[in-house]
């Protein structure tokens, strides 16, 4: 897979993480885990009914990554050609980020209040595009490391500098990681970059800015193919 790729991938996770934290009621769609010290931080501030979608969002997750792992396993990878695969996948990914983005145009426009229903509906798609995104990675380890939470690249990058300042070779035993770990900052920061865009985008445009992270999905996936650079 090319860097492209995986520079595009980290910069949708990090846009649809912060889209989703101002626009959606502070839920992360990406990082969901995150929800769960949001939804205590919520718990001890004053909790309210809009919260509970930090933990309905969850099963969400969960049953599109199971979906997903059986789909690929009973069939998909019985096919082989992996990059047509990820191909597909990305092009799925792409239609859910933008109906998270079209509904969330439609609520704008009718001037429709975000409740708890109604946020979990626009919550949902993207949710699903970005537990497809979280799986892409484990199911296809050639496309590098994950791009939608930063912690792990971040750990990995000190871990490798700190062993090159004592002369020792740092190798990562994730199957996961690239063999070139110059690509690790080049992610954290385009996963930052996304974050500001997607902030920004949402306080100005509504949800509605979903459609522009869809786009750069669509725009990366003939950046799918077989190369032997990660």
């Amino acid at each position: 897979m090319t860097r492209t790729l995986l520079i595009i991938l980290a910069l949708v996770g990090g846009w649809v993480d912060a889209g989703s934290f101002v626009g959606l009621h502070h839920i992360m769609a990406a990082h969901v885990t995150g929800n769960l010290v949001i939804l205590g931080a919520d718990l001890a501030t004053g909790f309210r009914a809009t919260d509970l979608l930090k933990i309905a969002i969850l099963p969400v997750f969960f049953a599109a990554v199971m979906a997903v792992t059986l789909i690929h396993d009973h069939y998909i990878a019985r096919h082989d050609d992996p990059a047509r695969h990820i191909r597909g996948m990305l092009a799925i990914e792409a239609v859910l980020v933008a109906a998270t983005g079209l509904l969330g145009f439609i609520v704008s426009l009718k001037g429709w209040s975000l409740d708890f229903w109604l946020s979990l509906a626009v919550a949902t798609p993207v949710t699903l595009g970005m537990a497809l995104q979280n799986a892409l990675h484990r199911l296809y380890p050639i496309v590098g490391p994950a791009t939608t939470v930063m912690t792990g690249n971040i750990t990995q990058f000190i871990m490798d500098r700190t062993r090159g300042l004592v002369g020792m070779v740092s190798r990562s035993l994730i199957n996961d990681m690239p063999k070139n770990s110059a690509i690790l900052p080049i992610l954290i920061l385009a996963f930052g970059l996304g974050c500001v865009l997607g902030a920004v985008s949402t306080t100005r445009m509504g949800n509605g800015a979903f459609f522009l992270p869809a786009a750069l999905i669509v725009a990366v996936i003939p950046f799918a193919r077989k190369e032997r650079e990660a």
